[in-house]
């Protein structure tokens, strides 16, 4: 932001508040003063009409709430059947094996057997409902704490009443599994002609060759499961008149702030006060997703009619009404009491209304004063403190970025090091050959130019290669054209020796594009990408492959390298562009070459380098390896 800018803007924030703030303050009183009256009597009309809104809106949402609560304990009913089942099973599962560990030494399994089936037999849960069937694997029953008679019979024929071979069931069920659930059809008594769905839980007991069960009637759980609703409705109270009502299928009061009421019938209550027939009305209403209604209902302790606005709701698979609502008459009281409030409010107003404009009008324009001081002071620290983090950003930026050239002259130097060994090598037979045939007088003028012929071929070699490694540590500090191909070329023949000794193979897929951008800087992150793929592949016994794709699109060239070197391990993928991390030892890396070809394309270059694991083929065999890519603009 510059300075012309900066002044602007402490005068927008110095003068435009405060003009803002006493034209305000203006048009509010001018509108006040002419419209108070209106408004008023508008004011009465909105919050009588507007009491009755929310009152009508907080019963309607206590209804939903409770109705809410009541779905998810229906939905819930099945599944806590099913919990309730496996935990007694399991209870008694632990039971058994801790009697049969504690005496298995002392007694043979026959008097274990009946020792557990005193232990367990008598055993009820559920509100007395509840209790264990087990057999064995020939479906001959153990215990049946039901139905004792049952004992020692063969019930591998016992059907339930849709015909379903019960035991033979549990058998294949808990052939190749621990526990199961299953699921029975039963009627209750012979003029109850209704299929019942009854839930149970089988476990195996493989020490006795027996396996234990238990079952719930559905229906019978979620009658239970009624009565805790049930209880926790008739905790439900809202202010001084407000009590949630249920009501049945057979229009009988399950809940009712008066207590004498429950059980008893709605139809009689409501008829002795209302005229129409009110409850037909509030069912269909239920059934049609629910609504608020109007009817003629005496208050609690009370025997007086008084109007009652109701919301009711329908619980399908219940057939339950829930209701609640409030009565007119308190809500009138608290809207007369407001509309004294509002009366005393107008005349206050019209009196305060002026002396507060000027106060506070007053107050924000000396306000405003000083905040346009202590803006302009934090404006300039800001400044400052936003020079000094970029000066130290940039320092710290120039350490690594000095530290990761430094790596790299080492790894260069190494690089050397290995193109040098060969040529050197040559000089040194060459130079040792002249002397020693020399010596032994044998020594021609044809291999006395061999020799020095071939000693000057290393020596250009020599030089060319310092010239290479000393292109890569000149300064580049301006973009200049150069072509992607050439730029690989470089790169591999500085490698070049390495990449041999390793028998690394290069393959080739390149598009020799044209770019305006830093190649030496591009060169430095191909070194590091190449280098680290050179290192993993020396782990590989395998034939070693190194891709190199160049291609472009509509907007960027495309460079992509690749290996078959297994991949990088899915943990530390997404941290391999972090300064300082490194997979390689101390002595063999920085983790810094990475991060530092992160920042080049993204930074200098105004690119994007990123990677992933790649699966691929080629000659007809499947590998697996790093695939590093960089795109770079072409514009």
């Amino acid at each position: 932001m510059n300075l012309k800018n900066e002044k602007q803007l402490l005068l927008v924030i110095r003068y435009t508040l405060p003009i803002f703030i006493l034209f305000l303050s203006i048009c509010i009183t001018t509108f006040l003063y002419y419209e108070n009256k209106s408004s008023f009597e508008k004011m009465k009309k909105n919050t009588e009409e507007k009491f009755i809104s929310d009152k009508k809106e907080i019963v309607k949402n206590q209804v939903e709430n409770i109705y809410k609560y009541i779905i998810s304990e229906q939905v819930d009913t099945e599944n806590a059947l099913r919990q309730s089942l496996i935990k007694r099973i399991h209870e008694s599962h632990k039971s058994i094996q801790n009697i049969y560990n504690q005496y298995k030494n002392t007694m043979n399994k026959e008097e274990l057997r009946v020792l557990i089936k005193t232990t367990i037999k008598d055993i009820r849960f559920n509100s007395g409902r509840g209790y264990f069937f087990v057999y064995d694997k020939n479906a001959i029953t153990q215990i049946h704490s039901l139905l004792p008679a049952l004992e020692g019979k063969n019930l591998i024929d016992y059907q339930d009443s849709k015909g379903t071979f019960v035991l033979r069931e549990s058998l294949e069920l808990l052939k190749n599994k621990d526990e199961s659930y299953q699921e029975w059809y039963w009627r209750k008594s012979p003029e109850d002609m209704t299929d019942y769905r009854k839930i149970g839980f089988v476990k195996n007991i493989y020490e006795l060759d027996w396996f234990i069960g238990s079952g719930e009637y559905l229906d019978d759980f979620e009658k239970d499961i009624q009565k805790k609703v049930l209880s926790q409705i008739s905790k439900f109270k809202f202010g001084e008149n407000g009590y949630l009502v249920v009501i049945d299928k057979n229009n009988t009061y399950l809940n009712h702030a008066k207590k004498e009421l429950i059980g008893k019938n709605v139809i009689n209550k409501l008829n002795k006060w209302n005229k129409t027939d009110i409850m037909n009305k509030t069912r269909e209403l239920s059934k049609n997703g629910g609504g608020f209604i109007t009817l003629n209902y005496s208050k609690p302790n009370t025997n007086i009619p008084v109007t009652k606005i109701s919301f009711t709701k329908y619980v399908e698979n219940w057939d339950w009404i829930i209701t609640t609502g409030f009565y007119k008459e308190d809500v009138d009281v608290l809207i007369k009491e407001q509309e004294v409030i509002l009366e005393e409010q107008y005349s206050q107003n019209l009196q305060k209304v002026f002396i507060f404009a000027l106060f506070i009008t007053s107050v924000l324009l000396l306000i405003t004063y000083f905040i346009s001081i202590i803006i302009e002071k934090k404006f300039k620290s800001y400044k400052d403190d936003i020079k000094h983090h970029i000066k130290e950003n940039q320092k710290q930026y120039e350490l690594l970025a000095q530290k990761s050239k430094l790596a790299a002259m080492g790894e260069m130097m190494e690089n050397i090091a290995h193109q040098w060994r060969q040529p050197l090598s040559l000089i040194t037979t060459a130079a040792s050959g002249i002397k020693f045939q020399k010596e032994l007088d044998i020594l021609s003028d044809e291999m006395l130019n061999d020799s020095i012929d071939s000693i000057g071929h290393s020596a250009n070699h020599l030089s060319e290669t310092i010239e290479d490694f000393r292109d890569f540590f000149k300064p580049n500090k301006e973009k200049s054209f150069f072509k992607l191909g050439d730029c690989i070329y470089k790169t591999f023949k500085l490698l070049s020796s390495q990449i041999q000794n390793k028998e690394i193979e290069i393959i080739e897929e390149i598009d020799n594009i044209e770019i305006d951008s830093f190649e030496r800087e591009l060169l430095q992150v191909l070194l590091n990408i190449i280098n680290n793929a050179k290192d993993a592949l020396s782990k590989i016994e395998e034939e070693k492959y190194i891709f190199i794709k160049i291609y472009k699109t509509e907007e960027d060239a495309v460079i992509e390298i690749k290996d078959n070197a297994g991949g990088i391990k899915e943990n530390i993928i997404e941290r391999i562009f972090e300064p300082y991390f490194t997979t390689k030892h101390k002595s063999q890396g920085t983790g810094l070459g990475l991060y530092m070809s992160e920042e080049i394309v993204s930074r200098h270059m105004e690119g994007s380098l990123e990677v992933e694991n790649s699966e691929y083929e080629y000659k007809g065999n499947s590998f697996r390896g790093a695939l590093f890519t960089i795109k770079l603009p072409l514009k």
